[in-house]
């Protein structure tokens, strides 16, 4: 009767405990961590040789129900194409009128429908690691200062003017985070930003598999809860 009775005191608290923790609400971030740009001129990818430069992203978060938000992103990321091409290479780019090397700055900001797949809910335990994603679209504006070899020339020199290209894209998102003592939460988050109709990086030749030029970020994000 007495493991009746503490199992029954047990499961009330359990539920009584869990109950209030259907807390999610609107929360504000700051990301920052590694990135890599996929695109024709940016190295070697089969052979790993890219650079890897940073990313820094603001998002906002907006509770919609248990599992759905609402979620804005700006962010910069610092481009550069690197210096992995031999003459060869370098040489057919140039025939096409095409700069075989860039750096700058890339500039986007996109809305999303975020689906939280195991969000604490009402009579269930809080999850110590909750898991997010979406799929969202957003506009990007690239500033480069771009570097084309001028064809002919015997001394092999090259010339750089400033560039910039600006179009859609199509953002995808998986993060995992956890909830502070504060009103605030830590986590990761890894996305995908695909270009499907514009460049990225000024070169459209194609040497890639894949067609759109694309980022790939890894962020490290702190968000702290608003709207309590």
């Amino acid at each position: 009767m007495k493991a009746l009775l503490f199992l029954f005191i047990s499961f009330l608290f359990i539920a009584g405990f869990s109950h209030a923790q259907d807390d999610r609400t609107d929360r504000l971030g700051i990301g920052i961590g590694p990135a890599k740009m996929y695109g024709d001129n940016t190295g070697v990818h089969s052979k790993f040789k890219f650079k890897v430069l940073p990313v820094l992203s603001l998002d906002y978060n907006k509770k919609i129900e248990t599992h759905f938000d609402v979620k804005a992103t700006l962010g910069w990321q610092m481009v550069n194409s690197g210096d992995f091409y031999n003459t060869e290479q370098i040489d057919k780019i140039a025939e096409s009128n095409l700069p075989h090397a860039f750096r700058g700055n890339i500039y986007y900001a996109d809305v999303m429908p975020v689906y939280h797949i195991n969000p604490n809910q009402s009579g269930y335990l809080p999850s110590l690691i909750k898991v997010y994603t979406g799929l969202g679209l957003g506009y990007f504006y690239s500033q480069r200062t771009d570097e084309r070899l001028i064809l002919n020339d015997p001394l092999r020199r090259t010339e750089t003017y400033s560039a910039s290209d600006s179009g859609i894209y199509l953002p995808f998102r998986l993060g995992i985070y956890k909830d502070l003592q504060s009103d605030a939460d830590i986590g990761l988050e890894a996305t995908l930003v695909v270009s499907p109709f514009s460049e990225l990086e000024g070169n459209d030749q194609q040497q890639k598999r894949i067609k759109s030029d694309m980022l790939m970020q890894f962020q490290f994000f702190y968000r702290i809860f608003i709207g309590k």
